[in-house]
């Protein structure tokens, strides 16, 4: 379970919640009583003794256990071109196979008995091939959540994959007892689609006071992958900060990020005296750099492909933003939803045209007591709209209904 999941989920009265995935790496959450593993790595290993496939585990078993640093990251960091695209298809036909899907996990599945099974809506073959087996082989209602634009990512597939992709999304949709969509724009998109209701469902905000005084310099704060172009839009704010400070250091830009960059790019982020470029932290650290910071980012790309990509997705990062207790600048193009939707949050700063950059740096230098209103406003919409236990409590709530129904 990730970041967002571990949002909705902890804390829930009366509830044991259990997890079943893939990823080599272990799990790091406070929700979970057991997990079921099945990797690549142990199919391979346990190819002609499939009963030995997957592993059973409890929390107490992996504390001190959560290192990233695993052969899967490294393969997928390192394997790029047709090379990944071949290990992709190799995957897909592994779990296609249904060698994996043996009586241990059929076993664990009828002894944890579920009431329900909450997923993200992603048709691999493991989630759809689980879906579908405890639908037709247990009471256990089905949540779905659509966390991207799903329809719209199959057409970068060739006509076979894009073919059974459609297919496994119209199956599990039609297994799904309750959907939830990222954003507005995608359950207005997916209803009309898939002719099917599709409720909003947001991360909840664990709020931070707002911060007291404005620093010199400005910080402004970015934490969070550096995929799909959004490296080249904070190398334009980098440069754009450049020229602002020309010699005086009035806005310092700090970016937390695990995503691998070329020493390109790692030169164009790192300005003495404008920016710097940081590893990745624990997002507990992260929470608290970005309640420090002054002004918060949360950015997209402006090349077209790349708006294709994420228009009805809603980052994570943009709640992460709203908890902060900080103002909040987001810097991407029109008509997408990660930028349209804190369009309409008083005072926050919204960049749709990267020609702007430098001139709204102006304005919040000669005007800093914006950021003093931007961050008040943007808490009073996080406490009203996002509030984490009223997401949660909301959610268990539509759990509770949907059990019963």
């Amino acid at each position: 379970m990730g970041n967002t999941q571990s949002n909705w989920f902890s804390d829930w009265p009366d509830t044991k919640i259990s997890s079943v995935y893939t990823r080599e790496a272990m799990p790091d959450n406070k929700c979970c009583q057991s997990y079921f593993q099945v990797t690549i790595g142990d199919i391979a290993r346990h190819f002609f003794m499939r009963k030995r496939i997957g592993k059973i585990f409890q929390p107490k078993n992996i504390l001190g256990k959560f290192s990233t640093s695993t052969l899967e990251s490294k393969m997928v960091i390192s394997t790029k071109g047709w090379k990944r695209k071949v290990l992709q298809f190799i995957v897909e036909i592994v779990y296609s196979s249904k060698i994996w899907f043996n009586q241990k996990l059929k076993n664990y599945i009828k002894d944890f008995q579920p009431n329900i099974v909450f997923c993200f809506a992603i048709a691999e073959p493991f989630r759809y091939n689980i879906v579908k087996y405890v639908k037709k082989h247990t009471n256990a209602k089905v949540v779905m959540w659509v966390a991207d634009d799903v329809y719209g990512q199959t057409y970068g597939m060739n006509t076979l994959t894009r073919y059974i992709y459609r297919k496994r999304y119209r199956e599990m949709f039609t297994m799904a007892d309750k959907v939830y969509g990222v954003s507005q724009m995608l359950c207005e998109e997916y209803m009309n689609l898939y002719k099917i209701q599709i409720t909003p469902l947001f991360k909840g905000c664990d709020m931070t006071p707002c911060k007291k005084k404005v620093g010199n310099p400005i910080q402004v704060v970015y934490a969070g992958n550096l995929l799909y172009g959004r490296d080249e839009t904070l190398a334009t704010l980098a440069a754009g900060i450049s020229e602002i400070n020309h010699g005086e250091k009035k806005i310092q830009l700090s970016v937390y990020s695990g995503t691998l960059v070329s020493d390109e790019m790692r030169e164009s982020l790192n300005i003495e005296g404008c920016s710097t470029l940081y590893a990745a932290r624990p997002y507990e650290e992260i929470k608290k750099i970005m309640s420090e910071a002054d002004i918060v980012l949360h950015v997209e790309s402006f090349r077209k492909e790349q708006i294709k990509n994420v228009r009805l997705s809603f980052s994570t990062k943009i709640i992460d933003c709203m908890q902060s207790g900080s103002a909040m600048m987001v810097i991407g193009p029109k008509g997408i939803a990660s930028v349209e939707y804190p369009r309409k949050i008083d005072g926050v700063f919204v960049v749709d045209d990267l020609s702007l950059i430098r001139k709204t740096l102006c304005e919040i230098v000669k005007n800093p007591h914006q950021i003093d209103k931007g961050a008040n406003c943007l808490s009073e919409f996080a406490k009203r709209y996002h509030d984490l236990s009223a997401v949660r409590n909301k959610l268990h709530l539509d759990f509770q209904n949907i059990i019963a129904s």
